[in-house]
């Protein structure tokens, strides 16, 4: 038997590998004697000094057996990932070992086998033919709405005539020599007993709020106001940073037509990585996946047993109208998707040779900060603080190889259809 450690792939499927390692005889002798003398020093022994007690003693008391045992379990736990990093294997399971042969004059050989995700084959991917509703056009009633938001921005509170609460009038309340003001909501299990009631009434609250509890009070309206909206025009503008309401409008309108443009591209980018997806057709190891779909519901239960939360994880069923077999179902599609899109964005990102280095990642940073408006040196050492510089160069990767997948497309739009179908 030869004097290295032997290290081969013995079978190599879509998402599964096995690796064969062979030890040699010496290897195993020498991590055998290291199992002695590690027990020499460790086991107390009346007559004998620590680190003295003779082999002989120790294997009448144990047994050979578990020293050749202990002496295996090291060479695997040794030689398993020195193997997967020899033969460029990235296992995504934890690796399941079985010894083939163990022989005092030859040697001791095992094999390990685990998960893998699969090399993924690509289609042909450039001039890919995909069909988009039209982007319809901002219209004016898009322009009004957001203008509608932008009175909200500016909107004050005033005095109420009369003396009767409407839903949404914002209430001054009393209780206990406390005042406040509380905006009367129908749809508040709180708030809804306001509604219909006059000022100087005293109102009984008795409600239940979050974490099952109740609130009871009993509150004094003392007074009524009410938000007031500025009107559309020049100077509500000019309170927004504008010369006019004309160029307000047309900076709406530039900023709806600019959200617009950037759904139709993701709407875009979407479809042909789904398109080249669903070309490649790639396995998934079904260990892997079961084991991320356990873990994503793990977290959803962790943090309705939060004792903060309303919600147990029946009631968050129960409000999804879902069952847990369904759910779960859902979680797994949501991660297979997710998986395949990002092994297609990758082996794309080879395949164009897009690689982004340090150097130019900060360039692209500093950028990135400053239209944000923010410190460029900050903007950088919170990403690597937080360890998310190596999340935002796969992120500035995949959107150049996303750009690649669009530049070369050939899209058809066609009409949306009407919103009442």
């Amino acid at each position: 038997m030869t004097s290295r450690t032997q290290y081969e792939i013995k079978t190599r499927e879509a998402t599964e590998a096995t690796i064969r390692i062979a030890v040699p005889l010496a290897d195993v002798e020498q991590e055998v004697e290291s199992v002695y003398g590690r027990y020499a020093r460790e086991v107390h022994v009346p007559g004998f000094r620590r680190g003295r007690v003779p082999r002989a003693y120790l294997e009448t008391r144990f047994g050979r057996d578990a020293f050749v045992a202990e002496a295996k379990e090291e060479l695997e736990r040794r030689h398993v990932p020195l193997a997967l990093e020899k033969l460029e294997l990235n296992p995504v399971s934890v690796p399941h070992v079985d010894e083939v042969a163990y022989d005092e004059t030859q040697g001791f050989v095992f094999t390990a086998s685990f998960a893998v995700l699969p090399t993924v084959e690509l289609p042909s991917y450039r001039g890919l033919e995909v069909t988009l509703p039209a982007l319809p056009e901002v219209s004016d009633d898009d322009v009004a709405r957001a203008l509608e938001e932008v009175r909200g921005q500016f909107a004050t509170l005033g005095e109420k005539e009369g003396d009767e609460v409407a839903d949404g009038d914002v209430v001054r309340v009393r209780e206990k020599g406390q005042e406040w003001d509380t905006r009367a909501d129908a749809s508040d299990p709180v708030t809804k007993a306001l509604v219909g009631k006059r000022v100087g009434e005293t109102v009984g609250i008795d409600a239940k709020i979050a974490l099952g509890k109740r609130l009871q009070a009993s509150l004094e309206i003392r007074g009524l106001r009410q938000v007031v909206m500025p009107s559309v025009d020049d100077e509500l503008a000019k309170d927004a940073g504008f010369d006019g309401l004309d160029a307000l409008k047309d900076d709406i309108r530039r900023r709806l037509e600019e959200s617009r443009a950037e759904l139709g591209r993701r709407a875009l980018e979407g479809r042909l990585l789904d398109e080249v997806v669903t070309k490649a057709a790639i396995p998934l190891p079904d260990s892997f996946v079961a084991e991320l779909v356990e873990e994503e519901i793990a977290k959803v239960k962790d943090s309705l047993a939060d004792p903060r939360s309303s919600l147990t994880f029946d009631d968050y069923l129960a409000r999804r109208q879902t069952t847990e077999e369904e759910f779960r179902k859902g979680i797994r599609e949501s991660i297979e998707r997710r998986l395949r899109r990002e092994l297609v964005l990758r082996r794309l990102a080879e395949a164009e040779g897009i690689v982004i280095d340090d150097a130019e990642l900060e360039t692209i940073a500093k950028h990135d900060a400053e239209e944000a408006g923010e410190d460029s040196l900050r903007f950088v050492a919170r990403l690597r603080a937080e360890d998310r510089w190596s999340e935002y160069r796969a992120g500035k990767v995949n959107e150049r190889v996303l750009d690649v997948l669009c530049s070369t497309a050939a899209v058809k739009e066609v009409a949306a259809p009407p919103k009442e179908a």
